[in-house]
């Protein structure tokens, strides 16, 4: 590489010049000027990432401070996790979820009811039918009836959702 006659060469100091000798280079007065200086900043070599104004702070002489994570967030979420799963619970155990069923009392006159009016049979005592059956079209399930002093069986099935059901012939 060549540099321009009168340039000093790179591996001599400022004031020595080589074989092409030229005038001295004269250093120029600093101008005054209406915006303050710079602070100057000392020369990297291959870059900077960091500035006056923050950078990337990827590559910063100081370690990130530590931030105490706050226990407040997991707190409030174990709080409504619990709420959430005690109100879940009780409502499983108080029926909420086993939709509707038919009521025992009402099931126990309607099937003596119709043993009486549409089988002919007058002397109907005892009507026991298992609790909680669920009212869906299509369900059956047996109760149990004394008829005449004698244990007998009656078949129900529920019609629809109104509930309606029919009672079969005591067996």
């Amino acid at each position: 590489m060549t540099q321009p006659p009168g340039a000093p060469q790179w591996w001599q100091p400022q004031g020595q010049q080589g074989p092409h000798s030229g005038p001295t280079p004269q250093p120029v007065a600093p101008q005054p000027h209406a915006y303050p200086a710079q602070p100057q900043q000392p020369a990297s070599f291959g870059g900077s990432f960091s500035s006056d104004y923050g950078g990337f702070g990827a590559f910063d002489a100081e370690p990130p401070a530590n931030r105490s994570k706050s226990r407040k967030p997991w707190i409030i979420g174990a709080v409504a996790l619990v709420v959430l799963a005690g109100g879940g619970a009780a409502a499983w155990f108080s029926g909420v979820f086993t939709g509707d069923v038919l009521d025992q009392e009402s099931l126990h006159e309607g099937v003596a009811t119709v043993l009486q009016d549409s089988y002919g049979e007058q002397d109907v005592s005892n009507v026991n039918c298992p609790e909680n059956q669920r009212i869906a079209a299509g369900h059956t399930f047996d109760c149990t009836v004394d008829v005449a002093g004698k244990p007998r069986t009656v078949s129900i099935r529920v019609l629809n959702d109104k509930p309606q059901y029919e009672v079969g012939a005591p067996h």
